[in-house]
């Protein structure tokens, strides 16, 4: 999750979704979900019960019980908003990004590529190309994301389909930047395009 909230308010956010999906959640708990120590869980947690967002009450074996208050729902739903708000911007970055690659593609007369990554971004790039006559050869997933449904090693895929690939194009989601890394140390690789939004500079390749 990232779509321009603050490192706070995702995490605000995702407590907030914890306590209002489950019945316990405990510190232990939200600080493994949320990949953080304990102490910052425990600090988060207190900031969200000051503000007035969650509220708690004392339940056996010392334990606690943590429960979302109206305000907790109206912030919650705030912060949701903004997130989709944003999203829809970077998905129309992302779709003119990509639209502005098959122009390209379209002009060198190239008819097949191969996504390299996973994820939201490369469902937009497999409609961007598809609409524009461009073939998605294959998926190579060079980060294992979607474990072993795609190539994972250029080397891994067969001749007679790396022949059919005029370039490859980074769709990684998560990690787009290492995605390239990996594939510009790779011996044998073909061109390398990246979308605008990316910001990775394939000019030392």
């Amino acid at each position: 999750m990232d779509r321009d909230l603050t490192v706070n308010e995702q995490n605000e956010l995702r407590i907030l979704e914890l306590v209002e999906e489950r019945e316990r959640i405990t510190q232990r708990g939200v600080a493994k979900e949320l990949e953080i120590a304990l102490g910052m869980a425990n600090a988060l947690i207190k900031r969200l019960v000051h503000k007035g967002y969650i509220k708690v009450k004392d339940a056996p074996s010392r334990r606690y019980k943590y429960y979302i208050t109206p305000e907790g729902f109206i912030e919650k739903g705030r912060l949701v908003s903004k997130y989709i708000a944003n999203s829809f911007k970077f998905f129309g970055e992302v779709r003119r990004d990509y639209e502005k690659l098959a122009s390209q593609l379209s002009a060198r007369q190239c008819t097949g590529v191969c996504c390299v990554g996973t994820g939201e971004v490369m469902d937009i790039a497999q409609r961007v190309f598809a609409t524009n006559n461009i073939e998605v050869i294959c998926v190579l997933d060079v980060l294992a994301c979607d474990g072993e449904q795609h190539f994972q090693n250029f080397k891994d895929i067969p001749d007679e389909i790396v022949s059919r690939i005029g370039c490859l194009v980074i769709t990684e989601t998560l990690r787009p930047h290492k995605a390239f890394e990996i594939l510009a140390s790779t011996e044998g690789v073909k061109e390398i395009l990246a979308p605008a939004f990316m910001k990775i500079n394939t000019s030392n390749f």
